[in-house]
């Protein structure tokens, strides 16, 4: 019987041994593996996930970049509306459009005086030049064109502020306003004219 008891150890022993092997293998061997498996198989999806969104990204930039000429154009529109404040604030440009749109409508806007720039008190980075001008013409629809042009068309942003008109048919109308233009003293990136 003693032998047969030995047997038996060694049998449970060597039964012992292979469960703790096949435990001790699981948990030091397998189960990391499983686990960095896992890890990467969820970082993979993040991935995917970051991935889509960069797609779509992509094609948001993509269909903004087909925009870019509106862009530029919009810009350098807003550039001609409030133009850069240099030492001139561009104000011989600014009688040259008036004079070319006075021969435009058949009047003669003259009698230009401009003061100095002040600050703007709800736009620090923007300045109000006060402007007058005499506005002469034969006919009152004539000069009421040209006014509406200057307020709303041109390029060159200005605020008429008061305006009194005088004269009669048989001398001519003459209308003396008061308008404020604007320069801003950021400078930007000049993409055309």
């Amino acid at each position: 019987m003693t032998a047969r008891r030995i047997d038996h150890i060694w049998l449970f022993g060597g039964l012992a041994l292979t469960v703790l092997l096949a435990a001790g293998g699981w948990f030091l061997l397998i189960k990391p593996q499983y686990t960095n498996r896992d890890s990467v198989q969820a970082d993979t999806a993040d991935t995917q996930i970051q991935l889509i969104k960069e797609r779509k990204r992509l094609a948001e930039l993509t269909a903004q970049l087909k925009k870019v000429d509106t862009y530029k154009a919009t810009l350098v529109e807003a550039q001609q509306a409030l133009p850069y404040g240099e030492n001139t604030n561009k104000i011989p440009e600014f009688l040259k459009q008036l004079q070319t749109l006075g021969t435009k409508y058949g009047v003669d806007a003259s009698g230009y005086s401009a003061s100095a720039p002040e600050e703007s008190e709800t736009t620090p980075t923007v300045k109000r030049l006060p402007i007058t001008l005499n506005i002469e013409g034969e006919k009152v629809d004539e000069i009421l064109k040209f006014v509406k042009h200057l307020q709303s068309v041109q390029p060159r942003a200005v605020l008429i502020q008061n305006a009194k008109l005088s004269g009669n048919d048989k001398d001519g109308w003459e209308v003396n306003l008061t308008l404020s233009a604007f320069v801003t003293t950021t400078e930007t990136i000049t993409v055309g004219s």
